[in-house]
Parts: C-alpha cells; sequence; structure tokens
C-alpha cells in the first residue's frame, strides 16, 4: 500500500507528526512536505513552505501537484495532514485521480455556515475520509452531516522522556518551591489562550500557588503578563521565549496544574495538556469543546466556565487544593496509555489499511 502524506510547514509538532506517521511498517510512505524527514529520495517530493496557500493562487497549484504525484507514483491512498488550514478553498480540487482515495486529519472544529459548507465539501464522495483526535470533534462533525470518520487520539511524541523527567528536579531548576502547587502555563502566549483575563482573575485568590509561564510571545506581550499579575508578582516565574525540548519538559514536570482555560473560540486539543498527562500532571481546563471533553471524561482533573470570572476563581482553588495530592485513578490512566506513540501508530496502520 502506498501513502502520501501532504504537510505544507512544519511548525510546532507537524514535523514530528509526519515523521513518526512515515515509520509505521508494512506500508510504502511518500511524502510532499518542506523536507524529508527520512525516506528515500525518490519518495520525497519537497515544497517551499515560503508559499503559505491562503490564496487560490498558491493553493491551485498545491493540491494539482499533489494529484499529479499521485497519478504518477500510483498512489493508493492521499493523507492531508492539515485539513483545517485549507477550509477557505471549500475542497476544490481535492478530487484524486483512479482509484486513489483522500485522508484529510482536522486538529480543530470551527463552527458556522460556510466552515459546515466546506466541511461537508472536503469530505463528500466515497473516496473521500477524515481523521480527528477526539471524540468531541468527532461528534461535532457527525452532527453537520460528515459521515466517514475515524477517531486517533494524539499523542506525546516525547512520552517515554517526559514521563521520566523529575518532578521535584525540575521545580528547583525554575526556583519553584516544593510545597506551594505550581500553574504552569506552558507554550505559545497567545489570546485565544485567555491568559490575560486568569491572570487578573488570580488577583482574587485566597489559596497559595506559583505560576510559570512559559513559552514564545505572539499577541501578548511579557509587560502585558507582568502586569497583569502586578499584584503578586513575586509568584511569578515568567521566561517569554521559545523553550528548549529540555527546558519544555522540564516546565511540564514542573507544574502540578496544567492550565488549559482557552478561550470560547477554541474547540481543538492542546499539546501541554497531552504531555501533562503523560506526567500525570492534574489539567485546569475550560468547559467546553475537546479539551472540556477529554479533562471531565478521563478524569483528569477540573473544568471551568471561561465566561464566568467567579466559577474560574473557585474551581482554580479546588484544584489548588488538590493539585499536590492528586493521582490518577483507572480511568485516567487508561487513557494515558492512549498518548504513547506505539498505540498513534498502531490507529493510524489500521486506518490506512481500511481505506484499501
Amino acid at each position: 500500500m502506498k501513502v502520501l502524506l501532504c504537510e505544507k510547514d512544519f511548525h510546532g509538532h507537524r514535523k514530528g507528526y509526519l515523521r513518526w506517521l512515515s515509520g509505521i511498517d508494512g506500508i510504502d510512505f511518500f511524502s510532499f512536505a518542506p523536507e524529508n524527514t527520512g525516506l528515500p529520495d525518490d519518495r520525497f517530493f519537497p515544497f517551499d513552505d515560503s508559499i503559505q496557500i491562503n490564496t487560490f493562487r498558491d493553493y491551485a497549484p498545491w493540491v494539482k501537484r499533489i494529484r499529479q504525484i499521485a497519478l504518477e507514483n500510483r498512489i493508493d491512498t492521499v493523507h492531508i495532514l492539515d485539513g483545517d488550514s485549507i477550509m477557505r478553498h471549500f475542497g476544490y480540487g481535492l478530487q484524486m485521480p483512479g482509484g486513489t482515495r483522500l485522508l484529510i486529519t482536522y486538529h480543530n472544529f470551527y463552527p458556522g455556515v460556510a466552515r459546515r459548507i466546506s466541511y461537508r465539501l472536503m469530505t463528500l464522495g466515497k473516496k473521500h475520509a477524515c481523521v480527528v483526535h477526539t471524540e468531541s470533534i468527532k461528534s461535532q462533525l457527525r452532527s453537520i452531516g460528515v459521515s466517514d470518520i475515524f477517531h486517533c487520539e494524539y499523542p506525546s511524541f516525547d512520552f517515554e522522556r517526559l514521563s521520566a523527567t523529575d518532578s521535584a528536579q525540575s521545580k528547583r531548576e525554575f526556583g519553584l518551591s516544593p510545597d506551594i502547587p505550581v500553574i504552569g502555563i506552558i507554550g505559545g502566549l497567545s489570546s485565544y489562550k485567555h491568559i490575560l483575563p486568569f491572570l487578573r482573575i488570580m488577583q482574587g485568590c485566597r489559596k497559595e500557588f506559583q505560576l510559570l509561564i512559559c513559552g514564545r510571545p505572539s499577541d501578548i506581550s511579557p509587560q502585558e503578563i507582568e502586569n497583569a499579575a502586578a499584584p503578586y508578582k513575586q509568584k511569578l516565574h515568567l521566561i517569554p521565549r521559545l523553550l528548549s525540548e529540555e527546558e519544555y519538559r522540564a516546565a511540564i514536570a514542573a507544574s502540578d496544574l496544567i492550565y488549559s482555560l482557552y478561550g470560547t473560540g477554541f474547540r481543538g486539543a492542546s499539546g501541554p495538556l497531552t504531555d501533562g498527562v503523560c506526567c500525570r500532571k492534574m489539567i485546569l481546563s475550560c468547559a467546553h469543546g475537546s479539551l472540556s471533553d477529554m479533562t471531565s471524561r478521563h478524569h483528569l482533573g477540573v473544568t471551568a466556565d471561561v465566561t464566568d470570572d467567579a466559577d474560574i476563581l473557585a474551581k482554580t482553588e479546588t484544584a489548588l487544593s488538590q493539585a499536590l495530592t492528586f493521582r490518577y485513578d483507572e480511568t485516567a490512566e487508561a487513557y494515558r496509555a492512549l498518548l504513547k506513540p506505539g498505540s498513534f501508530l498502531a490507529t493510524y496502520k489500521k486506518i490506512y489499511l481500511s481505506l484499501q
């Protein structure tokens, strides 16, 4: 079986995602991507990632090239690894040649009439299917009429090293007290994560806490974070830059609560949440979308309504009172096991083979 993996850029975890997939045994992989992640040269087709394909002028040649590669190499399944970023083109050109199947991975769910039409058009036809990483997104897609959907949990690709990272040592490295719970806000500092409102709400917190905020500034500046946390600045540990892989693992390990109180527009999964589960961390999640579903369904922590400041404060105080003694039960442990890369690869192999 031949599978063509298509990725237009390698931001975030995308490079690792493609690299892990292409290692599934028993399947001949090809890739159309910014760089080769280890495939034979004759199975790699380069894509210039300076082209964003946001405009139809750039998108049309991109999808035409995919069809050409599929035809010339007799590809069985074309797998587009980021369907979210091409929804504005409403599935134009995604009808593959001959008997080639199309598989699209969606990492999020976007509401709205235009999006609904795009989801339907992109998955239209017996040769089209999609993959999602949460049950919540699967249910939302089914509710708008998309039927051929596979579910594969997004793994922690660094599962083993994260699991082995010592929490006490990591806290020492960041200058954190071992006896006061640490809220970890890890990853890009973006407004969709609802960070600044949360920091202002925490001015009224009656529980002891420490804040570890690590990540590259996006549309939130370090100064804005410091201003919002000024009344408790001694509790703030801010590292406003992109962390190395080792630093990122230490930041997850040093946290007792993984912050996932993202805004109402966010419906996807979260890398820090997934990596936090790998380290058996308590999750402080929003009460909507996939993050709420994962946290509640798998007994990972507490959820709060991000439109209600009082609920955020109350649930955060509840989480802080439990964070240092929180332990995973059987349900949480079963979910954690699904996040191992081996489970991810086995599920995807079944998906690919089912498309033959």
